[in-house]
């Protein structure tokens, strides 16, 4: 059963997560309507309206995720991550900001940004890139450079395969 607050008031009011024994959840702000299951390790970080974040996941300080994203199952999102609106990340998708480990100095760290619309398949690595708007990236690719908008890449290390309908991207 998903646990999530609701409160018809306060539509666009970010919401503190109620208290939930299965759920480690601190000092984060989640939208209205957004649903998190159990068994997850989220703190410090801002998840839009409608979004969801499945079962298993650990989501670090710092981490932005926009409204009606889909975070799936066992995925792992460090800190310096953003994910844009309407995107879709799935089981097992992880998250590198340290591309030296073990590298103690957070100063060191890179920025990793999903734009909107971006769809990451199962068992991704996604090291610090910008993954553009409306991309594809496939199932257990190990994407280690930018991904222009509207682009399908595949494979490890990740390559191009081609852009969403026939287009050149944005």
């Amino acid at each position: 059963m998903p646990i999530f607050k609701k409160d018809k008031k306060s539509k666009n009011k970010m919401q503190e997560a109620p208290d939930n024994t299965l759920q480690l959840i601190n000092n984060c702000k989640i939208g209205e309507g957004t649903k998190i299951w159990n068994f997850v390790n989220i703190y410090g970080c801002e998840i839009g309206r409608d979004s969801l974040v499945g079962c298993f996941c650990e989501i670090q300080k710092g981490v932005k995720i926009g409204d009606r994203t889909r975070i799936q199952s066992h995925t792992f999102i460090c800190e310096l991550v953003e994910i844009g609106n309407d995107c879709f990340v799935g089981h097992g998708v992880m998250f590198i900001n340290d591309v030296y480990p073990p590298q103690p100095d957070p100063s060191v760290w890179k920025r990793t940004v999903i734009e909107d619309g971006a769809s990451i398949g199962s068992n991704a690595t996604i090291l610090p890139v910008r993954i553009g708007k409306g991309a594809i990236i496939g199932a257990g690719a190990v994407v280690t450079k930018d991904v222009p908008a509207g682009a399908v890449i595949a494979g490890n290390p990740a390559s191009f395969m081609r852009y969403l309908n026939g287009g050149k991207g944005e």
